[in-house]
């Protein structure tokens, strides 16, 4: 019924920490897909403990796929009704997760995705609701790009969906950052229903080693993506000025004062989308110590945006 696919790297304590959490699942009608990038097949032998009574599927590429194909190629493989990606460094934190999400699917024929609340867990134990925007629970159907502001529906760990799904949206593998972000907007876009359950049912780890934190440390790939998605996006911009204000800010924040700076963040001129262009214009004739104020930054960004809008 229920498909768990699992990318794995290294780390063969985090997949462990996760198998454990699936074999306290009250539901038990679930396959489990591990696609392993490692150098080695350390989380296969640790896996051999499970496989008497556990439905184990496992992949190891002597060429690693590297996130997001990983990604794709677990969930090509998966056969369920459902399916769930979950990362190797999450784990489900309540015994009923599955059977919640299962039911909620097969009461509802016409919710298509179903996710709970975005919780993260720190190593010291902290837990973080992630959440910051959490009015667009339920405005994702008429803003969802307000997603590239606040991810209200958390990594792919936290969500569950119909086999249907993958038939149509595959994740993006020329995203790294925003890859879940775009894969959700696209999800939207395509008619997909989703249903929102308020429980911490998925915990979140969070950890030094991974992607994010990488992300984090290396600006340019931020800047880079939200750029790429502003190039898919584009058509749509003028109809929420929150989202433009969002890339107005990416603007003034990464400190873009010539057209230039745009090549050394890896992005090609002639890839720049040009209502980024149109506001990067307006930008570079506002002195730079009033642009930093919030006030006038938001005067400066409202005007450009209706003025655009209008053009």
């Amino acid at each position: 019924m229920v498909s768990i696919c699992i990318p794995a790297y290294q780390k063969t304590d985090y997949v462990i920490r996760l198998i454990n959490s699936l074999t306290k699942q009250s539901y038990k009608d679930f396959e489990i897909i591990i696609s392993d990038d490692s150098q080695n097949e350390d989380i296969k032998e640790a896996l051999i403990q499970y496989t008497s009574f556990l439905n184990i599927s496992y992949y190891h590429h002597s060429v690693p796929l590297k996130s997001p194909r990983n990604w794709n190629f677990a969930i090509e493989k998966s056969i369920g009704k459902y399916f769930m990606l979950i990362h190797q460094d999450d784990w489900l934190n309540d015994e009923k997760a599955l059977e919640t999400f299962v039911q909620i699917l097969e009461n509802n024929n016409d919710i298509d995705f179903v996710f709970s609340k975005n919780t993260a867990v720190k190593e010291n134990g902290e837990v973080i609701i992630l959440q910051g925007m959490k009015s667009l629970l339920y405005k994702m159907y008429d803003y969802p790009f307000r997603l590239v502001i606040s991810d209200v529906i958390g990594p792919p760990s936290n969500v569950m969906l119909r086999r249907e799904v993958k038939k149509k949206v595959i994740y993006d593998e020329n995203f790294i950052w925003l890859v879940d972000v775009d894969y959700y907007i696209r999800l939207l876009q395509s008619g997909f229903k989703y249903y929102y359950v308020d429980k911490h049912l998925v915990s979140i780890g969070l950890h030094k080693d991974q992607t994010t934190e990488y992300c984090l440390n290396n600006r340019h790939i931020m800047f880079k993506e939200n750029v790429w998605l502003a190039k898919k996006i584009e058509r749509f911009i003028y109809s929420d000025i929150l989202v433009y204000d969002y890339y107005w800010r990416l603007l003034r924040n990464y400190s873009i004062t010539n057209i230039f700076d745009f090549q050394k963040n890896n992005i090609p001129i002639k890839e720049i989308p040009p209502f980024l262009k149109k506001a990067f214009l307006i930008q570079q004739k506002i002195p730079r110590q009033i642009l930093k104020i919030g006030v006038f930054s938001k005067v400066f960004m409202s005007i450009s945006y209706l003025f655009n809008r209008a053009r």
